[in-house]
């Protein structure tokens, strides 16, 4: 390994100044980021027993963002520490910056790209599949003490939350631990390759982030069509298909899964509208799933005893990319029925309501009762089920052993 070769690469987009005020310095944000960069090397300086000056410990992508040095940084670098937020997946340079690295030709060891989440950002606005966890080591190395709930706050707030906080503690824990991680992986790293197989200028280099298509999302209707109704069921929320139901009377005159495809693609997916029968095989396993899934589900189809079995027969498989939304119809009838229709989607789906969160109970049992409703619920469900999905695809960027949150006996800071 080189000496001279810095541990980390520090990869973030800057706030833009504002228009007209390009000696204003740092943004307020950009100087909380740059405050941890500062935290982290001191973490990697003291976790790595190296005596070189901080400068030369990190390379801080600021000031010639496409320059030769930050060029030279990108070959000679041991990891990429990546600082998530929105902006980032927009920055044309962190997006060329992120591509160099990975596509060296002396290719990146597992963990070397280490994301950091600094602010939260939707999976839909994930153009790659990045996994956002609080970085964990590789075995054999134990975990530097993360508490519980220093974890959870970074999971939903990021770095940032933490700070903003003040929960100090836990931001010294979660950056300690991201040290670990650099640490680990810097005496890892392969030896730079020769000058002449390196690339001059980062324009050369595709942005990581534009190649990237929508996400994908199956949408599959469970519903009766007008001619195979249940016993007295009124026909007027029915059509010719179960994907034509139309549960809400306001105006709009559009199945609902149109409306839903319409808003699942301002939300930055491809949606695939089936029926359940369509998309059973994927539900029951016969067929390997390719997308995260929406299930919309009009209680009214339980009182076939056949769709009953079948939803029994699903609610039996662990499917976490697949949430389930169950509308209310907003005829008198269906309100009458209400307390009926909840005890029958209670029968169907009895572990899936066991182990969710409250919102998604709400979902499954039918505590939807207009589309403005539907629309708060599904934005957030289907991005769930959409985190869901990406965390079964094997991720190169980093590792993730389980690692105790729980301090272990005796030293609770142990070394990489």
């Amino acid at each position: 390994m080189h000496d001279d070769a810095p541990h980390f690469f520090f990869s973030y987009a800057p706030v833009p100044p504002p228009e007209g005020d390009v000696d204003a310095g740092p943004p307020a944000a950009d100087k909380k980021v740059l405050e941890f960069c500062d935290d982290l090397t001191r973490a990697v300086i003291s976790m790595s027993g190296t005596h070189a000056p901080p400068s030369t410990v990190r390379h801080l992508d600021a000031a010639d963002r496409g320059g030769p040095s930050t060029v030279s940084a990108l070959h000679r670098s041991r990891t990429f520490v990546a600082v998530i937020t929105r902006r980032y997946f927009t920055d044309v340079h962190c997006g060329r910056q992120w591509y160099a690295f990975t596509h060296r030709p002396q290719r990146p060891q597992r963990g070397a790209l280490i994301p950091v989440l600094w602010t939260p950002v939707p999976t839909t606005a994930r153009p790659v599949v990045v996994d956002l966890g609080l970085p964990v080591p590789d075995r054999p190395a134990t975990p530097s003490y993360v508490d519980r709930d220093a974890a959870e706050g970074y999971k939903t707030g990021g770095l940032s939350g933490l700070r903003r906080d003040s929960d100090k503690p836990y931001y010294d824990q979660c950056v300690r631990r991201i040290a670990q991680c650099v640490v680990q992986a810097a005496s890892r790293a392969p030896e730079p390759v020769p000058d002449d197989a390196e690339f001059a200028h980062l324009d050369e280099v595709p942005d990581a982030f534009t190649a990237s298509s929508w996400h994908p999302l199956g949408i599959a209707v469970l519903a009766p069509d007008i001619d195979h109704l249940p016993p007295g069921r009124r026909d007027a929320k029915y059509g010719r298909e179960p994907r034509d139901w139309q549960p809400f009377s306001d105006g709009y005159g559009t199945p609902l899964a149109e409306r839903t495809a319409e808003l699942a693609r301002n939300l930055g997916f491809a949606p695939e509208i089936c029926t359940y029968d369509e998309a059973e095989p994927v539900f029951l396993g016969q067929r390997e799933t390719r997308r995260p899934w929406v299930l919309i589900l009009d209680p009214w189809i339980l009182h076939d005893p056949a769709a009953a079995a079948r939803l029994r027969a699903f609610d039996a498989r662990d499917l976490p990319w697949v949430t389930v939304l169950a509308p209310l119809a907003d005829d008198p009838q269906t309100r009458h029925a209400r307390g009926d229709l909840e005890a029958r989607l209670r029968s169907v789906l009895p572990r899936r309501l066991s182990g969710s969160r409250p919102i998604q109970r709400g979902a499954m049992l039918g505590r939807i009762q207009n589309s403005e409703a539907f629309n708060s619920l599904f934005m957030e469900l289907a991005d769930t089920a959409a985190q869901q999905y990406l965390n079964r695809v094997p991720l190169r960027s980093s590792t993730r052993p389980s690692a105790p949150t729980e301090p272990p006996q005796g030293d609770q800071e142990a070394q990489p």
